[in-house]
């Protein structure tokens, strides 16, 4: 089969020195971090169900040289001292320095002045691609910075599969300049309404399960979002909001309601928790909804924990979505990488059929805006 991978994120890969993902245990990964040779080291893709530990500074401190380690989910990471001093990290809602755990953008700073660049970035980059082609993935919708594009912009020849640029709304514009001089594809633009369930940021209607009273981080109130979309419509291009509470889910509708947008198809990642009577109205409006079925037999665990067991059941619902008529596509969000994964649980809810469409068939057909000048196609 050949798959769409909707929403990638391949810098990841150059954050993969030490494979985080690979360790069962805390001791097995301070061993590997004190083997370490390197000035510093930026990391991503623990997880405090196989290290039975959740990470705090406390933890690293006795490494001697600046460490952030990345949470699988991106929304949370942690810190050791020499990193904190390096990077001149200062106290804010989105920085514990007792625990030393850094939230939504103060962890995006912090990794991107930590981050491989230039070459072996590139070399990451392309080594991602590969893997991709060889799990059937003709084409992937990354998340990108204005480096990361110029990357791809030099590498455009060489690509295995497509890739559509999914640049972060700070640096949309610069991205922008890139596409009109190459053939690589522009697709919507990244903004966060909130974090995540995993890192209890989400942005919920009703507390958290496990922490009394805390309903999560709301990054853009609707007022932001309805701007924004305004913004970009007048520009001719679409949104990606990245919205996983029903706190969150709401705002973006809400701004869309307010707004009357004349594109169809602006695009809410994830929508974890949204209901049914959001799904109507996101329906109505004609947004196209980015999920991620392979999130259910990764996170379930997760989601118990943080949520109770009756949000845990009805979180990601695409048969919902599906039986209202939804527009809808899938992709991965690198959790797994591996398009198999979340086939596997969307043929049990929808059928071989219909899961096959939304991991792809889609494309195929031109659908959701790759027919028109926004979205052209990239070279095969």
């Amino acid at each position: 089969m050949r798959f769409v991978d909707a929403h990638t994120h391949m810098e990841l890969f150059a954050l993969k020195e030490i494979p985080l993902e690979g360790f069962g245990s805390l001791p097995e990964l301070l061993r590997a971090l004190e083997s370490f040779e390197g000035g510093s080291l930026v990391a991503w893709g623990w997880d405090e169900r196989r290290l039975g530990v959740f990470l705090e500074r406390k933890h690293l401190d006795h490494i001697e040289y600046p460490l952030l380690l990345i949470r699988v989910d991106g929304h949370v990471g942690v810190a050791n001292s020499k990193a904190i001093e390096l990077l001149g990290v200062e106290e804010s809602e989105k920085f514990d320095p007792e625990r030393g755990l850094l939230f939504e953008e103060a962890l995006w700073e912090a990794a991107r002045k930590l981050k491989p660049k230039g070459e072996r970035l590139r070399s990451c980059l392309m080594r991602g691609l590969e893997e991709a082609k060889s799990m059937g993935i003709v084409e992937v919708h990354d998340f990108v910075d204005p480096e990361v594009a110029r990357l791809y912009a030099e590498m455009e020849k060489e690509l295995p599969v497509r890739v559509v640029l999914m640049p972060y709304y700070e640096g949309y514009k610069e991205v922008l300049r890139l596409t009109e001089k190459s053939g690589l594809a522009l697709g919507w633009v990244k903004v966060y309404v909130d974090g995540s369930v995993g890192a209890r940021t989400a942005y919920l209607k009703e507390p958290y399960a496990d922490r009394e009273g805390w309903r999560g981080v709301l990054l853009k109130s609707w007022e932001d979002i309805a701007k924004i979309v305004v913004e970009l419509e007048k520009e001719n291009l679409r949104v990606s909001l990245h919205a996983i509470g029903d706190g969150a889910i709401e705002e973006c509708i809400r701004a869309f309601e307010e707004v009357g947008p004349r594109l169809k198809y602006h695009r809410i990642e994830h929508a974890e928790l949204i209901t049914e009577e959001q799904a109507r109205r996101v329906k109505k409006l004609g947004l196209l909804i980015c999920a991620q079925p392979n999130f259910n037999p990764y996170f379930m665990e997760t989601y118990m924990k943080a949520l109770g067991e009756e949000r845990a059941k009805r979180i990601n619902p695409i048969g919902m979505l599906d039986s209202l008529g939804v527009d809808m596509i899938f992709g991965s969000d690198m959790m797994p990488f591996d398009p198999e994964f979340g086939m596997r649980y969307a043929e049990k809810i929808l059928g071989r059929g219909k899961a096959r469409y939304y991991y792809g068939g889609w494309r195929e057909e031109g659908r959701y805006g790759f027919d028109d000048q926004s979205l052209k196609s990239s070279p095969r």
